[in-house]
């Protein structure tokens, strides 16, 4: 991590009619670094994810990305900025080498080759080279959901969000998702992850962030967050979960 902020968001606000999910959101991000987002169902951090890569449109506020006002093209942002999904999303009729290429080839123009061997490439770090000419049905839930990393990687994107990506895997499954999520923070990627994973989020994080009706209630790092909380909200939170 160094302490250049690559994103910044500025008193943000989401409403779904005249319920107000996001009431004021502000957070820097500074590059390399993980930020681990808690809190409790409906409070509002998948919002936040899906609002900085614009699949929810903010009602307030403004979005910053490395130094530049977002307006309204997402498109081109989405290209800087990746997201995994609780499910997998993946093309069941295309096999898995074509999943991760479809991205590069179609908005990057890249040559089927070069995505071909960039893709292989992903398919190693994830630990899934033996996988390419497979389909989708063939895999458990957790590959499917390294390959769905694989897939926001190949658009070589400097920021990776993660919304829940262990939520919708057997718990035998985890651990092999979060292993490459881990290896990721140490090559320096800047990430923001929802997770329901204390102990990974604990380990991983440079700063934890607990979001409680809408707003951050609290931030801080790891031992700050886990072990001196001082929102009253995220003392509950912490003790309903250990």
């Amino acid at each position: 991590m160094n302490d250049k902020v690559i994103l910044k968001i500025n008193n943000l606000h989401k409403y779904f009619g005249e319920l107000e999910v996001l009431k004021g959101i502000d957070l820097d991000v500074y590059e390399g670094e993980v930020i681990s987002i808690i809190g409790g169902s409906g409070s509002g951090k998948s919002t936040l994810l899906r609002c900085i890569n614009g699949l929810e449109r903010k009602n307030k506020g403004d979005i910053v990305f490395e130094g530049k006002k977002v307006k309204r093209d997402f498109t081109k942002l989405r290209e800087r900025i990746g997201m995994v999904f609780q499910h997998f999303y993946l093309f069941p009729h295309k096999k898995i080498i074509d999943n991760i290429t479809l991205g590069p080839r179609v908005v990057k123009h890249t040559a089927k080759d070069e995505a071909k061997n960039q893709g292989i490439k992903l398919l190693e770090k994830v630990g899934l080279e033996d996988k390419a000419d497979v389909y989708p049905a063939m895999l458990s839930g957790g590959q499917k959901q390294r390959v769905a990393i694989a897939r926001a990687l190949a658009m070589n994107p400097d920021i990776m969000l993660f919304d829940e990506p262990t939520s919708a895997l057997d718990p035998e499954l985890v651990g092999e998702v979060l292993q490459v999520i881990q290896q990721l923070a140490k090559e320096g990627m800047t990430m923001l992850i929802v997770t329901h994973e204390m102990g990974f989020a604990r380990e991983v994080s440079d700063r934890v962030i607990f979001v409680s009706e809408g707003q951050i209630a609290e931030m801080g790092t790891p031992e700050e967050i886990f072990e001196a909380p001082k929102d009253e909200n995220l003392k509950r939170f912490i003790q309903s979960i250990y």
